[in-house]
């Protein structure tokens, strides 16, 4: 017999994979003596079971892809979760500042209103105080007053009473008034042209000021047929230098009144420059409530304007509309020298509105970030599970080699039988459309099967007689020896339990442990089928290679699978 190759080259080049196990081999070898003195190994129980129907998991190339996966998830949630809350912050801030700007708007839309309506109202008093400031009013009222002393005066005065009616007749004709009467200190109506109010005595009280300050003022807006009415009261003055001494300073009361409705609308009417929700209102404090100056009446409340001034003092706060209870921001603001209020409001859902779009376009950006993030994470992960396999892989090839190497070196009628058996293991795989990860274990299994054998003596390895029953013994303990050397390496596969049960057969004949068919997982079934054709058609110590057909033959008798078989005689042709 030939000397066996020295696999020197293949065990260094596996040095690192099997230094763990060739170290275990040589603590189990070094005290067997070999020869005469040779001891058989005895069977060692605790044979790794693998129930018939468990599943394998597919192939993963040695590497543990649940725990990869497992991280990459992890991560991948921490990514998310610290994405939402980051954009949850950006929408926090989006919202204040979105909240200090609509505050900001109305503020100024108020301001804007505001100004341009008192310049409206300052206009309509000053064509009330043109008229009560004319001399002919002051000069007439003094008269009647009893304060003119020039006899001639009196009489030119006395003969200007048309003019003096053609002027208020003028200021209702010319500038829109409905009404214009002329009022003594005790609010005795002296000339009247137009609408005579009919309210009068209600403006006691305003008189009596107006004849204490000599300063006109403006009463709240009242209803009227033709809408809401403002009510105008300006002074009308003694003539410095003409009056007597003890003449009072205010001789009368001009009282115009001015139809408000239409001009009210078109200066609180929305501009191409206001925004959906917006809206301006003219507010005054009534009787008893709050009330709404619009285009063709006055509207009572349910709250008064000190109510409102307190809701509104703040814009930058959603608050209840006065007017239809929706949610706004709203700002007030008094328009000076009258009754009356600008309330600006805006709508909190529209003003909120640009946050409705704003938000899920972030969460978006953030959820494609996210997914980009994990792509790139999951391609470097692939890229590096794609390394560590290819290295565990190839490591897990020389390992296999050298096993193979030091076995076959001491029985030279194993020469080539491993990679025989796992080309045939595969072909039956592929037949019987076996999965990947069955398939890679068949190869493997196939290739790790007989490293138990280098346990057994030498001596029973190539006898050519017949076995005794303890050599036997001895000879079946390699595959409680493969199971117990191979434990130690890292398999994602059931590799080991697959070569525990690769020499039982389905009716119950096989060993260790005497299985059936039903026990058998149908993987060791393949590879025992695989094994035991390819031991038949090739030579032994003991006997010479059958031909296919008698092997075929002999395997057709109980021992294996007939599924198996049928796979066995498609590859065998």
């Amino acid at each position: 017999m030939a000397p066996a190759k020295k696999p020197t080259k293949v065990v260094q080049a596996a040095a690192k994979p099997v230094a763990k196990t060739l170290a275990k081999l040589a603590a189990k070898v070094a005290p067997k003596a070999t020869g005469a003195n040779a001891r058989p190994i005895g069977t060692q129980p605790g044979l790794p079971a693998l129930a018939p129907n468990a599943q394998v998991a597919s192939y993963r190339g040695a590497v543990p892809v649940q725990q990869f996966v497992g991280w990459l998830l992890l991560v991948l949630l921490a990514i998310a979760v610290g994405g939402f809350l980051a954009a949850q912050l950006l929408v926090n801030q989006r919202l204040g500042q979105l909240v200090e700007d609509t505050a900001a708007r109305v503020e100024l839309q108020a301001q804007n209103r505001a100004t341009t309506i008192s310049t409206w109202l300052n206009g309509v008093v000053g064509l009330a105080d043109t008229t009560a400031g004319a001399d002919l009013p002051r000069f007439w009222l003094a008269d009647k007053a009893g304060t003119l002393a020039d006899a001639g005066l009196v009489q030119a005065v006395r003969a200007q009473t048309p003019y003096i009616q053609q002027l208020l007749n003028d200021l209702i004709r010319r500038h829109g008034f409905v009404g214009a009467q002329i009022l003594n200190r005790q609010g005795e109506v002296l000339m009247t042209s137009g609408n005579l109010p009919a309210n009068l005595a209600d403006v006691e009280a305003a008189l009596t000021e107006i004849t204490k300050t000599a300063l006109g003022t403006v009463l709240p807006a009242r209803a009227t047929a033709e809408g809401p009415v403002l009510d105008i009261l300006r002074p009308i003055l003694a003539q410095e230098g003409n009056a007597p001494a003890g003449t009072p300073a205010v001789l009368g009361v001009l009282w115009a009144s001015m139809p408000v409705g239409q001009a009210v609308a078109d200066l609180t009417a929305a501009t191409p420059l206001d925004r959906e929700g917006e809206r301006t209102t003219l507010v005054q404090q009534g009787a008893a409530s709050l009330q709404v100056l619009g285009r063709t009446a006055v509207a009572d409340l349910d709250e008064d304007l000190a109510a409102l001034k307190n809701r509104a003092s703040s814009a930058s706060i959603s608050a209840r509309s006065a007017i239809d209870g929706a949610p706004v921001y709203a700002a007030i603001i008094p328009l000076k020298g009258t009754p009356l209020a600008l309330l600006q409001e805006y709508r909190t859902d529209a003003a909120l509105g640009l946050l409705n779009l704003y938000k899920p376009g972030l969460y978006t950006v953030v959820a494609l970030l996210t997914a980009v993030l994990g792509a790139l994470m999951l391609a470097l992960v692939l890229h590096l599970m794609a390394q560590r396999n290819t290295t565990r892989v190839k490591l897990l090839g020389q390992t296999m080699e050298a096993l193979v190497r030091v076995v076959e070196a001491r029985d030279p009628y194993l020469a080539g039988h491993h990679a025989k058996v796992a080309r045939l293991a595969l072909g039956l795989g592929n037949t019987m459309k076996l999965n990947v990860g069955e398939r890679a274990t068949l190869y493997y299994a196939a290739q790790l099967a007989a490293v138990g054998r280098l346990l057994i003596p030498r001596e029973i390895l190539g006898k050519k007689s017949t076995y005794t029953p303890t050599e036997r013994e001895a000879l079946q303990a390699h595959v409680a020896q493969a199971v117990s050397i191979l434990g130690d390496l890292e398999f994602d596969l059931p590799i080991v339990p697959v070569i525990a049960q690769m020499y039982e057969r389905t009716d119950g004949s096989g060993y260790p442990q005497g299985l059936r068919g039903h026990q058998m997982h149908r993987m060791a079934k393949v590879l025992g089928a695989a094994d035991a054709y390819t031991a038949m058609t090739a030579d032994r110590a003991h006997r010479k290679a059958l031909s296919k057909t008698e092997a075929l033959k002999q395997m057709n008798e109980g021992a294996y699978d007939p599924a198996v078989l049928l796979a066995l005689k498609a590859a065998a042709k």
